[in-house]
């Protein structure tokens, strides 16, 4: 908002380090910085930092010794380099962890500073909050002129005798203008240092002359069109070399105007984007090596005969990588290879793809014997492709799992290939190679998934005097999944019930040990107490102590009815929630609505605390807890909100029509999942449901 001071939050530091922060940021600084110094805890930084990145009061994070985990806590406070950066404390106990911030984060968003130089914390954070303030700036004046160079008639009142007016002459994005025969007229001051324009070699020289001769005709026929229209140009990126032999990218966006006389000219914006298109580049590869290894991965851990997971994994490498021909060989019981699978860009069948001809048979065998890749960029002119054309380069790894040579991935292009190829190459190598492993001990991944299994849920549901209890549980995945979700409901010492469903973070063994974990640890804290922050509170103790992933938890406490001998009366429910979905009351009349119980994640803060929410259940009333895979089953980006679960529950038939009103619930929230996500479904399902009977 205008007139708002920028702000320092200063997350749980030290009094030594607020004090040099007042001192160097106080109201008695001559520097006459607007700065506001905001002492916050880690738990409650996130209230001031909300709103859309980029789009929020500019501010700098100064997160102190004393936040246990603070990589967990930068991610959270989302910075951008239009209102927010963050400088981090590191400590002997933090340091390791904060070694993947470069990676993740520009040293313009977030820099760490070591304990020992706790000094520096003022200037990095004034270096930060000016980049900050800087950038933003600098955006808004981009904007403005973006504007002001597509209204026709302010920029016919600014171009005048000059051509470029004082406001384009200063503007931070190259401008030129030029005759209508495509030579240059006039520049402001960021043109001439990005085209490197000089007053007198340059004055009156075709632009196209600027660029080398095979992007002449086309730079030309782009200003030819701009003049052929009233509206902008399309923005096309044009590359160059400077006096100083480095390459450059040019965006250029003309766009036709009218002088003060009345001649038509042309306005150029050119802006250099030269770092903009390698890091473009440069992570168009990375995404599509990054798509590539999953779509290998997901095929791999798919359901179905390995031959057709198989090909889709060359298919995908064969797309991606632009190749002639990707396959795939295993080994006989004899050590013999053969094709497995084939993708060829020319042959169609299953025959042709698997026919010998698709790679080199005698290359491959050396591949087997050696255990070892090979490429070969350079092929002897004997060696052709399947249609007789020469091979451009041949690439061969070994897949071995184990230990254990189990076949080899061999990839033929005539275009090289780039050492990033190779990288990629020997990644996917090594998901098939597991694959197949995995495809193979699939009777022994199957015993041990069912045996981690049963733990992780309770062999049966207590028997609730006047209530219905249900619950359903249904993996994701073929019966070799072991997911995250968990519920479980147990009598207290103190006549209470506990009722409990949660999701923990990550998949397989590892999240079955957690799952135990938490599980166990709810039970032995509720024989203690069923007090919702006392249980909570040992819950993530505990993750903390194991250094687990975090996890999301609905805890809810069952009072006794007031009156037993009274059906008739309310129940009193206490529920907490740490980081889960809302849950959900279908009231007798029909109407559904989510509960606002909020609280944050366990296993991520040293201290925290969760909120409890009382409700009221009285006959004919259903209680819903469900996990993330209910409004998040097919991806965060595609989801459903609590509301239209609420909704589905509001238009379901009265429960009370049977006498397990909280099972038809619970069989009715999962059949609209399957239905709504269908083969889309990638997340476990886990629902819980108390209904109070009449």
């Amino acid at each position: 908002m205008p007139g708002e001071k920028n702000r320092i939050l200063l997350v749980d530091v030290l009094p030594e380090t607020a004090e040099d922060f007042e001192a160097a940021f106080g109201e008695g600084t001559a520097s006459g910085e607007e700065v506001e110094l905001v002492h916050v805890t880690a738990a409650s930084v996130l209230e001031h930092t909300e709103g859309r990145p980029g789009e929020r009061r500019p501010a700098v994070a100064v997160v102190g010794r004393r936040v246990p985990a603070p990589v967990g806590l930068i991610h959270a406070l989302r910075p951008h380099p239009a209102d927010l950066a963050a400088v981090v404390v590191a400590t002997s106990a933090t340091d390791s962890r904060l070694t993947t911030l470069p990676i993740l984060f520009s040293a313009d968003l977030v820099r760490r500073i070591p304990d020992a130089q706790v000094h520096l914390l003022p200037r990095t954070a004034r270096e930060l909050l000016g980049g900050v303030t800087g950038r933003r700036a600098e955006i808004s004046v981009r904007a403005t002129v973006q504007r002001q160079l597509t209204t026709g008639t302010v920029m016919g009142r600014q171009l005048g005798e000059r051509l470029l007016g004082e406001f384009l002459t200063q503007a931070p994005i190259g401008a030129l203008m030029l005759d209508d025969d495509g030579t240059v007229l006039a520049w402001n001051h960021r043109a001439s240092d990005v085209l490197e324009l000089d007053d007198h070699g340059s004055l009156r020289r075709p632009l196209a002359d600027l660029f080398p001769p095979d992007a002449r005709a086309a730079l030309r026929q782009h200003l030819a069109t701009a003049r052929e229209q009233s509206a902008p140009g399309p923005d096309v990126v044009f590359e160059r070399t400077g006096s100083d032999g480095t390459s450059q990218a040019i965006r250029i966006a003309p766009q036709k105007v009218t002088d003060s006389e009345g001649r038509e000219r042309v306005l150029v914006l050119a802006e250099d984007v030269t770092d903009r298109l390698h890091a473009q580049r440069k992570l168009a590869e990375r995404t599509g090596h990054a798509l590539l290894s999953a779509e290998v991965a997901a095929a791999m851990t798919a359901s179905g005969p390995l031959a057709e997971r198989l090909h889709r994994c060359v298919r995908a490498t064969a797309d991606r990588l632009g190749a002639d021909r990707a396959c795939l060989w295993t080994l006989t019981p004899s050590g013999r290879p053969e094709p497995a699978a084939c993708a060829d860009m020319e042959r169609t069948t299953a025959a042709e793809r698997l026919h010998p001809e698709h790679a080199d048979e005698e290359l491959v065998g050396r591949i087997v014997d050696r255990k070892r890749p090979h490429l070969d960029l350079t092929p002897p002119g004997g060696r052709h492709t399947g249609s007789g054309r020469p091979a451009g380069s041949f690439a061969g790894y070994p897949l071995v799992s184990g230990g254990e040579l189990i076949g080899v991935l061999t990839l033929s292009t005539r275009l090289a290939l780039p050492g990033s190829t190779l990288s990629i190459l020997e990644n996917i190598a090594d998901q098939v190679a597991v694959g197949i492993q995995r495809d193979r001990l699939l009777h022994r991944l199957r015993a041990t998934t069912q045996a981690l299994e049963r733990p992780l849920l309770p062999p049966r549901l207590p028997e609730l005097p006047g209530f219905d209890l249900a619950a359903r549980y249904h993996p994701f995945g073929s019966g070799l999944h072991i997911g995250g979700d968990f519920y479980d409901a147990f009598a207290a010492p103190d006549g209470r019930y506990v009722l409990a469903l949660g999701d923990v973070c990550g998949k397989g063994p590892g999240a079955a040990a957690i799952t135990g974990l938490v599980r166990h640890t709810l039970w032995a804290a509720a024989q203690h107490t069923t007090d919702p922050e006392h249980v909570l509170g040992l819950v993530n103790n505990a993750l903390r102590r194991q250094n687990t992933p975090f996890c999301t938890l609905a805890y809810a406490v069952l009072e006794p009815p007031p009156d037993p001998s009274d059906p008739s009366c309310a129940v009193r429910v206490r529920i907490a929630s740490a980081g889960h979905p809302a849950p959900l009351l279908r009231r007798a009349d029909g109407r559904a609505v989510p509960l606002e119980v909020r609280g944050p994640l366990l296993g991520v803060l040293d201290e925290l605390h969760h909120p409890v929410t009382e409700a009221e259940l009285r006959p004919g009333e259903t209680l819903v807890f469900y996990t993330d895979g209910f409004t998040e089953g097919a991806g965060a980006e595609d989801r459903r909100e609590p509301e239209d679960l609420a909704a589905l529950l509001a238009g379901h038939p009265s429960p009370s029509a049977d006498g397990r009103p909280a099972d038809r619930v619970v069989a009715a929230l999962l059949e609209d999942a399957h239905s709504w996500w269908g083969e889309r479904l990638r997340d476990d399902l886990a629902v819980l449901a108390l209904s109070r009977l009449g």
